[in-house]
């Protein structure tokens, strides 16, 4: 007859007595079965759980490299608007100051340094002197009561070649920009005026004053008071007559006036 069990026998060192223990077949093989089974699981559940780790890992440091990425795009982004800003205002300087500008690129290589009549500027201008040149500051500060219009030329009935600023006598009249006083005097249709040579082709012009405070040939400075204002000459009402000239021409003044 087959037997179904075994024996363990387990003899001690000292002088105690043996031991044996019947263990059937059955349960040996049961657990022997269940031993190999955890031991499976154990060896599965380590190499899925590693892998995990190694994965979580390495999407940590993804998702470092996508925050400094987006850093970085960031950055980018904010340098690329500041440049096409200082882009727009370098082709706004020019625009005012009478420069050719490429019409293939705008960018600073497309842009040449040409004034109003084609001629070729040194590449050594002081642009902080030209920007101090632009006439970009208000000389008062009042109600638009008439705009610019040379549509018709001069000889038309709306020719305007400035703008009117309403406001009360006595105003102080500023400098829009750094420059030599080249003509004061006597209107009669201005009244009493100041004009101003900003270099660069550019000049101001300051009419229906009260009093004129600079002379000819008197430099002056961005903001500088240079007369109050009146209403002499023909006019109807106290205002200040503000023109701006590029080569002797009459340009918009709303186009240099910053807002």
């Amino acid at each position: 007859m087959k037997k179904d069990t075994f024996s363990i026998i387990i003899v001690p060192h000292d002088l105690k007595k043996t031991r044996t223990y019947k263990v059937p077949y059955r349960l040996f093989y049961t657990l022997l079965i269940l031993l190999g089974i955890g031991l499976v699981v154990i060896i599965i559940f380590v190499a899925t759980y590693g892998r995990v780790l190694l994965q979580a890992r390495e999407a940590a440091g993804l998702e470092k490299q996508v925050e400094e990425l987006t850093k970085r795009t960031e950055t980018m982004g904010e340098l690329r608007r500041n440049l096409a800003h200082m882009t727009a205002m370098n082709i706004q300087i020019k625009r005012m100051l009478g420069m050719e500008i490429d019409t293939v690129s705008t960018s600073e290589a497309g842009m040449v340094d040409r004034n109003s009549r084609g001629e070729p500027l040194s590449s050594s201008m002081n642009k902080e002197q030209a920007l101090r040149a632009i006439p970009t500051f208000w000389p008062v500060r009042g109600y638009i009561t008439r705009g610019f219009n040379i549509a018709g030329g001069k000889n038309g009935p709306s020719y305007h070649p400035g703008i009117d600023i309403a406001v009360d006598e006595g105003t102080p009249v500023l400098a829009s920009a750094s420059g030599v006083v080249s003509e004061t005097g006597w209107d009669d249709v201005y009244g009493y005026y100041v004009e101003i040579d900003h270099g660069y082709g550019l000049k101001s012009f300051y009419g229906h004053n009260q009093r004129v405070v600079v002379k000819k040939d008197e430099r002056v400075v961005r903001g500088q008071t240079i007369a109050y204002s009146g209403n002499t000459g023909k006019s109807s009402a106290p205002h200040l007559h503000f023109e701006i000239t590029r080569d002797n021409v009459p340009v918009n003044p709303l186009d240099y006036l910053l807002k």
